[in-house]
Order: structure tokens, then sequence, then C-alpha cells
């Protein structure tokens, strides 16, 4: 298995992810929801950032809030793997919803390694639990981007794709052929990476499309 980073020996590691997922493990959560587990794009979902929260927008079909924001951010798919035992599996999730790729890149890891290491967390869920349905996020849209960088996307996403179609209980979620997010520049902050509140918005609806079955659960 690659790893790049060296999770004891850096510095976020020791105060912002770690201080992050322990704060999550001081929350009461009902076990059997819907879990978003990933990198600041469900960090920033969240009243924190000045958005109205994930659990707010993806709610049940009987209006019950169903889903829990396991968003962690700085993180790439080594930390979501090293934390997975604490982060996810004590919520006994019915769904998974994943994002691995962010940040991978920044780190050191080639698509490939990224994958490596966000695959062992699907597997985790799906050994764990084996009627879990798990939904693989594709690689968020920004609002610049190089072509060499798309290419990587597109890398990206061809392995959850086929990696989805492989698993009857896996889905992949492509995000960068979603038109209203794919179309639009001002739908961001400042960095032209994260999400205002119209692109969250936007996103939320992309979801609410994707999760309806699981939604209708609820």
């Amino acid at each position: 298995m690659p790893v790049r980073v060296g999770l004891q020996y850096i510095d976020i590691w020791k105060s912002s992810m770690e201080d992050a997922i322990a704060e999550y493990e001081k929350e009461q959560q009902e076990k059997g929801q819907i879990v978003f587990y990933g990198p600041s794009n469900f960090t920033r979902w969240s009243t924190t950032f000045g958005m109205v929260p994930m659990r707010e927008v993806l709610l049940g079909k009987s209006g019950k809030e169903c889903v829990v924001n396991r968003g962690f951010g700085s993180s790439c798919s080594e930390h979501q793997l090293y934390y997975y035992p604490r982060a996810v599996r004590p919520l006994e999730p019915k769904v998974l919803v994943y994002s691995g790729f962010g940040n991978g890149g920044a780190f050191g890891y080639s698509v490939e390694e990224i994958w490596e290491l966000a695959q062992r967390v699907v597997v985790y869920a799906m050994t764990d639990f084996p009627d879990i349905t798990i939904y693989l996020c594709g690689v968020n849209v920004s609002r610049e981007t190089t072509p060499e960088k798309m290419e990587k996307k597109r890398k990206y996403d061809s392995l959850l794709e086929e990696f989805a179609s492989k698993n009857p209980n896996c889905h992949y979620l492509n995000f960068l052929d979603y038109e209203p997010l794919a179309s639009r520049k001002d739908i961001y902050v400042e960095d032209g990476i994260h999400f205002n509140q119209e692109g969250y918005h936007l996103y939320g609806e992309y979801f609410k499309k994707a999760l309806e079955e699981e939604l209708a659960k609820y």
C-alpha cells in the first residue's frame, strides 16, 4: 500500500484532523443513517462555514434528519483510511457517500495510488456491513482547471465507474458532467475550489436526486 503522508509525523494530523475526529466521536448519532465521508467539500457544508448544513438539506421523505456529515478538511484517502474505524464504523451506516480524491495530489499521490487507498475504505465498509449501499463521488468541478488536471480527474472517475459497474451495491456519481455545476463560475468562494451557498444549493439538488431511493427510506 502506498504511503506518502506519514500520518504520525505531520502537524496537521496532530491538530486539525485529529481534533476534528475527536469532536465527531463526542457526538451522539443514531446508527443506521446515511454517512458522508471525505474531505473539505463535505466539511464546509455546515454552519461553521456559513452554509445551510447538509443534514438540514438532505432530509428523509418523512422530513426526518437522516444524514451524518463526517467530512474533515485537508484529508486525503490515506487519512480517510486511517480514520475509518473511528469516523465511520461506529455509525453502522446503511449508506456511505464517499469522496476520496481531494488533496491526494497535493500529498504526492498518483491517481492510481489515491484510488488504491480509497478503494480500501470502500472494501472495509462492504466487509463490515454486507448490506451497505455505497455512492462513490467523482471529482468535484472547480472554477478553473488545466487540461492536465482535468485528465487526472477523468482518469480517477473512470476507475470509480469501473468499480461501481462490478459491484451491484455501489454507484458512481458524476459531477464533472452535471451541467448546473459544470457551467457556473459564480458558485465558489474566493479560492475557486470550495462552493458558496449557491454552489451547495446545486450540490444538494444533485444529491437529492441521486439519493432519492435512500432518502425515501427515512
